[in-house]
């Protein structure tokens, strides 16, 4: 089961109204002009009262609408917010923790949704195991081998040092270090009222396997140097956001992220082919060497 569905690409709910004040001026005009033609011409003039009286009715029509829709909005796992999702948490007994960031709780929420209807699951141990320390965790995978005869090999990915491989971002000196973390998952998990008895669960950290990137930029004419400047940024803090255990790097991948506003064209030297990783690696940035060229 895929617990890495995006929900900020599912496609837009049916109870959510698409909103123009247009449509609205428009179809007041005309219930209007239906029922009192006579007034009719004066609804042309953007001038007259009448009108101006609609128009300020369309606009309180297109707030309430709007008021509406984020109402709706509050009440689904992609769009709650804040207390709107401490609510939702609260419905399928998943409780913040502090200083947890919204996208890191609502996910949370979907992983122990699926996790509660099986013991023994991998979505089992990953609930479990991200909520060991949810703030401190960026991916956890869990593996059986075929015929494992109950093996299960729990791999954890930390932010820090996912930031740290990615953006070069030092963690926060009061951090605990990965290892730690990975201890307080394997206290989790092991523990008698999530482990399976018949289970040979261990906990491992991931493994970063460091890619090198060469390419080539060409820039649209009268670009500013500075895009180019800001590409390698850019390119670091895209993988940090998409990098997850598993993930397959392609050049094709990298391609996109450079190709930013004002870019012409990309000539990508390495890698040169996709970059299979396991569910126990993470494929991180290694040496990045991008050379403008006219």
């Amino acid at each position: 089961m895929d617990t890495h569905i995006d929900l900020s690409k599912l496609p837009a709910p049916n109870i959510i109204d698409s909103l123009s004040y247009e449509q609205i001026l428009a179809s007041r005009k005309a219930r209007f002009a239906e029922l009192a033609p006579q007034y009719a011409q004066a609804l042309e003039l953007e001038s007259d009262p009448l009108n101006v009286w609609l128009q300020v009715e369309s606009y309180q029509e297109l707030l309430l609408r709007q008021r509406i829709n984020q109402a709706a909005q509050s009440n689904l796992l992609a769009f709650a917010k804040q207390a709107d999702l401490d609510h939702l948490g609260a419905f399928y007994g998943v409780s913040r923790v502090a200083d947890e960031h919204d996208d890191d709780y609502r996910q949370r929420i979907r992983n122990n949704t699926i996790a509660s209807s099986t013991a023994g699951s991998a979505e089992h141990y990953r609930k479990h195991a991200i909520n060991a320390a949810p703030n401190d965790i960026a991916d956890v995978s869990v593996y059986s081998p075929e015929n494992g005869n109950g093996t299960v090999r729990i791999t954890v990915l930390t932010k820090a040092a996912l930031d740290e491989a990615t953006v070069q971002t030092p963690p926060p000196q009061d951090a605990e270090p990965s290892g730690h973390i990975v201890d307080k998952v394997k206290a989790n998990v092991l523990d008698d009222a999530v482990k399976m008895l018949t289970d040979d669960v261990t906990v491992k950290g991931a493994q970063l396997k460091a890619v090198d990137v060469e390419a080539d930029v060409f820039l649209q004419p009268n670009t500013p140097h500075a895009v180019f400047v800001e590409l390698e940024q850019a390119l670091r803090e895209a993988w940090r956001k998409d990098a997850r255990l598993g993930w397959d790097l392609a050049p094709s991948w990298i391609s996109a992220q450079l190709h930013k506003s004002g870019v012409h064209y990309v000539q990508i030297h390495k890698p040169n082919a996709l970059q299979d990783m396991t569910s126990q690696h993470c494929a991180v940035p290694g040496n990045i060497t991008l050379t403008l060229r006219s």
